[in-house]
């Protein structure tokens, strides 16, 4: 068994024993960056693992942790860093080496998981797809979407504003996206989270299922790329079965990947944002005012809450050949890690990085990737925020949230709560 291979295991299980993790990891230089404080705030822990470097490698790990802003900045745009076998190590490993042919190959096919030529070809034909046409169509929606939802909020002086508002709104704005007729929306959103926890390393899968249900998944939606090619609309599924280049399509397969991408990244990472940001407000009062009292500044706002406290904290790569990084040397074959939680809070490049700073001057985070992997929904998250968000403190005006009361994901990729009861305050009460 590969190292790797053996890795995945013993952080499941050091997860659910901290004092266990405490005791095995008490002379690595990173300490046990797995401990139960981490969801509820990792960057403390960043910061502990920065005291080695902007790029710091752990032997007991076996891995490298990307730190810096320069040096992430400079591995996500370089050719000699590629992700296809970070799925070929997961897929290698129990329960996922027991997954179908079809179930890998769809993985296999998502952008995320694939390198040159590959991606380009892929990458590519999504594009002709996905417009700022389909941006544009969808920002009415977006709008008239989040205001119906903070209005079935207005009698509940404590809404769960995660369940209420945070995760409805962007599965709701992919489904619509999609093209998926409004009676399947609730199965859009169960699909959703049912793939978030397949990705989840420390989640456990049984195969059985998870070839079943990628299976209906593939069914309704090559069913329904069929309905487009014979009925074109103004959807994103018509626009996937009609994109061409040089007379080269997507495969169904294909299709069906890049939409269980979007279905994921598209709805989790947006409602993390929303959440995180909704928390971060809430303890950052004056920004709150500062952009109420200016609304001009919601875009940069946007940024600086990226910045802040992204959904998605790490982004893994593997070195294809032997490069030099941070005055570090990482050998071909490396596993490597960029702590995109800790980069956007790189003091040699933000001051005060830890504080919120909604008129900060260029935040330009790396949430969203650079590159060839830059995130191709980062235009639609970026208008989700901005449109949720003014509307959100608009509504609840000077809210507040108890800490105690949040719960946190329990994942080691994606960071914000699932469970957010917010106090509105009495002047907006109804």
């Amino acid at each position: 068994m590969r190292r790797e291979q053996f890795a995945l295991p013993l952080i499941r299980l050091l997860i659910k024993r901290p004092r266990l993790g405490d005791a095995v990891f008490r002379f690595d230089r990173w300490g046990n960056i797995f401990g139960p404080d981490r969801f509820i705030d990792p960057y403390p822990i960043y910061e502990r693992m920065r005291a080695s470097g902007a790029v710091s490698f752990s032997p007991l790990y076996q891995q490298w942790a990307i730190l810096g802003y320069e040096e992430a900045r400079t591995i996500l745009t370089s050719n000699s860093f590629g992700v296809e076998s970070q799925l070929e190590t997961f897929l290698s490993t129990r329960p996922y080496s027991k997954f179908s042919g079809h179930t890998k190959t769809l993985l296999r096919n998502v952008l995320l998981f694939t390198d040159p030529p590959k991606h380009t070809r892929l990458r590519s034909l999504v594009n002709r797809a996905f417009t700022p046409r389909q941006m544009d169509r969808l920002e009415p929606r977006v709008d008239k979407l989040a205001h119906e939802l903070l209005a079935d909020m207005a009698d509940d002086t404590c809404p769960d504003v995660i369940a209420n508002f945070a995760a409805p709104l962007p599965i709701n704005v992919i489904s619509d996206l999609l093209g998926v007729p409004e009676d399947r929306w609730e199965w859009v959103a169960r699909m959703s989270g049912f793939i978030r926890d397949v990705l989840d390393p420390l989640a456990t899968a049984d195969p059985a299922t998870v070839d079943a249900t990628f299976d209906e998944i593939t069914e309704y939606y090559s069913d329904l790329a069929d309905q487009r090619l014979a009925e074109p609309e103004n959807d994103l599924i018509t626009g996937l079965v009609q994109a061409e280049e040089q007379g080269d399509r997507l495969s169904r397969d294909e299709l069906v990947s890049f939409v269980t991408l979007l279905m994921f990244a598209g709805h989790e990472t947006t409602t993390g944002t929303i959440g995180n940001s909704i928390v971060a407000l809430a303890a950052n009062p004056d920004q709150r005012a500062l952009v109420r009292e200016n609304p001009d500044l919601w875009p940069n706002a946007v940024e600086e809450l990226l910045r802040f406290d992204t959904a998605l904290h790490t982004d893994p790569r593997t070195a294809l050949e032997d490069t030099e990084i941070g005055g570090q040397t990482i050998k071909k074959g490396q596993n490597l890690t960029i702590m995109l939680g800790a980069v956007n809070r790189d003091p040699q490049r933000f001051d005060e990085p830890n504080t919120l700073q909604l008129d900060r001057e260029n935040p330009a985070p790396l949430s969203f990737g650079r590159g060839i992997h830059h995130c191709i929904g980062a235009a639609l998250a970026r208008m989700e925020m901005k449109i949720s968000l003014r509307a959100f403190v608009e509504a609840f005006g000077d809210y507040t949230i108890d800490p105690d009361q949040i719960e946190w994901k329990q994942s080691i990729a994606l960071r914000g709560p699932t469970r957010l009861p917010i106090n509105r305050p009495p002047t907006v009460q109804r």
